[in-house]
């Protein structure tokens, strides 16, 4: 068929005529060019990553992925740098978003800690391009903060859960940090095969051992750097015995700074002390020795925790002379229940 001007519609020149032409005129349709938009080419680059790992995110396997030349690419993006760049910012946001979920959860601080280690179990080569990607940093501290945010929110859930302020609810949300994002790498490495009740669990215990150290104070033993010779000039002795499990020590330091009479939650604490640090409860007392009396155990406790009589007084309520009494008494009742087994009382486990 001939092709004549005037048999085309009125819409000639406008961008609908030529697929018209084609469609009218010899039976075929023009379909449209395909859009790459920032959106598209970004969304497919996180797939790649997704499917194949960080290390296949290239020009290359990208044009393949999108079906086109890599002009759409550099167009948009101006280089491969500037298309990663655009990328790990995406990346972070959904990152940034799964974390931020955390913070719904009871406790807060915990949930945070939770959905980071799920993201990297969830989606472990997003993980991976996050942390490959690190930036500069003048510490960890600094890393952490630029890296991966959330301090504020944190630092406030934190205070609210544990009443910790200040440099100490700092301290526990870099310890908190460091410790999901060891647990966060082994998953991701396939080191280990975790869930999140574990993760849970060695998350709570992270924060028990945190307060226990809060609240058993400063150790110069911390911040001794191994090396050849002797170790750190302190009682060895009396610190393996005193830190595993002794993180009620703050109640000690409170009663050696201030003694007061001692409450019946306090003297539940203090016996926790001295079965943690010495093995000794009040009912292993009663069983070697059947006559003492509740008095009698307080003594025994209070002298082998490190007080001294006067201290002892207070904390009884009673007064110094009266101690001195009563330990007298105590040991002749002793002796007399049990003869050949004297009770001894010991030197302090706890020195001050």
């Amino acid at each position: 068929m001939d092709i004549y001007v005037d048999n085309l519609p009125f819409f000639i020149g406008q961008a609908r005529a030529v697929p018209y032409i084609c469609s009218k005129y010899f039976g075929t349709s023009m379909a449209r060019p395909v859009s790459f938009t920032k959106e598209r080419i970004i969304a497919a680059a996180i797939e790649l990553i997704r499917s194949n790992g960080p290390d296949s995110l290239s020009a290359r396997n990208l044009t393949a992925a999108l079906g086109s030349g890599a002009s759409p690419i550099f167009s948009s993006f101006g280089s491969m740098d500037g298309l990663k760049s655009a990328v790990l910012a995406e990346v972070k946001r959904h990152f940034h978003h799964r974390i931020e979920t955390g913070f719904s959860l009871n406790p807060p601080f915990k949930g945070f800690g939770l959905a980071f280690v799920w993201f990297a179990m969830d989606e472990p080569q997003l993980y991976k391009f996050i942390m490959s990607n690190p930036g500069q940093a003048a510490s960890f501290e600094d890393y952490i903060d630029k890296h991966i945010g959330f301090k504020e929110e944190c630092l406030a859930a934190i205070g609210k859960s544990l009443g910790l302020q200040g440099r100490d609810a700092e301290m526990l949300y870099y310890q908190m940090l460091l410790v999901a994002i060891g647990l966060a790498q082994t998953c991701v490495e396939g080191g280990a095969q975790l869930n999140l009740g574990q993760v849970s669990e060695i998350f709570g215990k992270t924060v028990r051992a945190f307060l226990m150290v809060i609240r058993a104070g400063a150790d110069p033993v911390e911040s001794f750097m191994p090396s050849e010779g002797p170790g750190p000039d302190i009682d060895v002795e009396t610190y393996l015995m005193m830190r595993p499990l002794a993180g009620q020590n703050y109640l000690l330091q409170e009663l050696q700074a201030v003694p007061h009479y001692v409450s019946e939650a306090e003297w539940l604490e203090l016996e926790r002390v001295l079965r943690n640090t010495a093995g000794i409860t009040p009912d292993s007392l009663r069983k070697e020795h059947p006559g003492l009396t509740r008095g009698d155990i307080h003594i025994i406790m209070l002298d082998r925790l490190g007080f001294s009589v006067t201290q002892q007084a207070t904390l009884l309520g009673i007064s110094a002379p009266s101690v001195t009494k009563a330990r007298q008494r105590m040991k002749t009742k002793v002796e007399c229940i049990s003869p050949g087994n004297p009770i001894e009382l010991p030197g302090p486990v706890l020195h001050r």
